[in-house]
């Protein structure tokens, strides 16, 4: 077979490919374009041969389509490159061009033959993906949540940078390290349950659901709450169900577990405040009761109690919550005075109230007066003020930088030890002391009666 049929054959098979078939000399001056290049184009074969094709690329695409036709034409190697070319309609689409060198027996190059693949549906798809993940970013940026993905075979986890992020580890880009490290990580508390949950999801009988909360300790020493949840990937193997992998998300929940645990105190120590006043009421009745000459009687006394009480809760209202510290500073005398006067019998119980000046800030009142109320409730249902021959001292002194109180009852029913239960309203006042006002509080279980002795720094009681 000679040469010109060896053309011949070459030009029968460019004109049915569906590819843009061309092909040049060895300097790069392009003599030959077939059918679908023309008919793409709308160009006739004058206009696009030698460096005429060079109209139908995109100008953005120009320069560096010639540059590396350049460098492929002086190197020998093969040449490959994508860009745009315009087509009959005016409009640019995305092609692949390719091209390579025939050489003859000495090894010099006599001929370039190439293709133009058109690509532009696979550019769309493909710049839409990178637009879907920018969007997908985007959000999770937003709301502040980072990606992760088990590999169950190898046992290893991967996280992106903003999971990273939320552990404090510096890193770029994808991290990824064995499961027995990041359990190291987890709470000892939660690390058993965070397994559990992840066998579960990955159990062939399971919907792959998996969500969790846990503690972690991060490099830098802190505590931090975590909320991940994704699903698992099940595959059949064999016949067999099984998980390979979990994927989800992550996200730092600190903030928001301190808030629900603020909540769930706050209603607990509702329900208990509710609680104690039915208890006092209840008192307050049987307390009246006990000292009524006859109904009126009864009815005037236990409205007064009902007034005194409601003088001590419009007392100890706490700074309005939209104008911190607006709230009135009050002497703790008149304190335990208000607090206490709901509890006083004429000529049936003494209590005793004395001590120095000592203000108690708007921000404070509140948290003190509540453990008052927690011991004068304790003393009237089963201490010194649920008997007229009881007797209560509160006497406090300044010792340094610190308030030092002794909440002292006598006369009552005789103690035979500590109680064997703690209730709320001890760990309430527990809280409140060493918690919010910075202070201690010790109980003494006295046979003749409670003693309580109460140090608060200064400065935490007048904020």
């Amino acid at each position: 077979m000679d040469f010109k049929d060896t053309e011949t054959q070459y030009a029968v098979l460019a004109e049915s490919l569906p590819q843009l078939v061309w092909s040049s000399r060895p300097d790069g001056y392009v003599d030959y374009f077939n059918r679908r290049w023309r008919e793409f184009t709308g160009r006739s074969g004058e206009q696009i041969l030698g460096d005429g094709w060079q109209e139908s690329i995109h100008p953005d695409d120009l320069v560096q389509t010639k540059d590396h036709w350049k460098r492929s034409l002086e190197s020998g190697q093969a040449y490959e490159w994508e860009h745009r070319i315009r087509n009959a309609a005016g409009e640019h689409e995305w092609f692949l061009s390719r091209a390579i060198p025939i050489q003859d027996l000495t090894g010099q190059i006599t001929r370039w033959f190439g293709t133009s693949t058109n690509i532009d549906e696979q550019k769309k798809n493909e710049e839409a993906i990178r637009m879907l993940e920018s969007q997908y970013r985007l959000a999770l940026e937003a709301a502040n949540l980072g990606t992760w993905q088990i590999d169950l075979d190898n046992r290893r986890i991967t996280w992106d940078e903003e999971s990273c992020a939320l552990y404090h580890i510096p890193h770029n880009g994808l991290y990824s390290l064995s499961l027995e490290e990041a359990w190291d990580m987890i709470h000892p508390d939660d690390r058993e349950d965070v397994k559990a949950r992840i066998a579960a999801a990955a159990a062939p009988d399971s919907d792959g659901k998996y969500d969790n909360r846990y503690r972690a300790q991060l490099p830098d020493g802190s505590l931090r709450w975590f909320r991940s949840h994704g699903r698992a990937l099940h595959v059949h193997d064999g016949g067999t169900r099984r998980a390979v992998s979990l994927y989800g998300v992550i996200s730092d929940i600190t903030e928001r577990q301190a808030l629900e645990e603020a909540q769930k105190l706050l209603t607990r120590e509702l329900n208990h405040r509710v609680k104690n006043l039915f208890a006092i009421a209840n008192g307050m009745v049987s307390m009246t009761a006990r000292t009524a000459k006859d109904p009126k009687d009864m009815a005037t006394a236990l409205r007064g109690r009902l007034s005194a009480l409601s003088r001590a809760h419009e007392l100890v209202q706490p700074a309005s919550i939209t104008e911190p510290g607006s709230g009135t500073d009050v002497e703790l005398s008149r304190l335990i005075e208000a607090v206490l006067e709901p509890y006083r019998q004429s000529g049936q119980n003494k209590i005793a109230i004395e001590g120095p000046g000592v203000a108690v800030g708007s921000n404070t009142t509140t948290s003190l007066a509540l453990v008052l109320h927690e011991l004068a409730t304790n003393a009237a249902k089963y201490g010194c003020l649920s008997c007229a021959e009881g007797e209560l001292t509160i006497h406090w002194t300044l010792q340094g930088e610190n308030v030092d109180l002794l909440w002292t009852e006598s006369g009552g029913p005789v103690i035979d030890g500590p109680p064997a239960f703690e209730g709320f309203g001890t760990q309430l006042s527990h809280r409140s002391i060493a918690g919010q006002l910075g202070g201690t509080l010790e109980r003494e279980w006295r046979p003749e009666g409670l003693c309580v002795h109460m140090v608060i720094p200064l400065n935490r009681l007048s904020a």
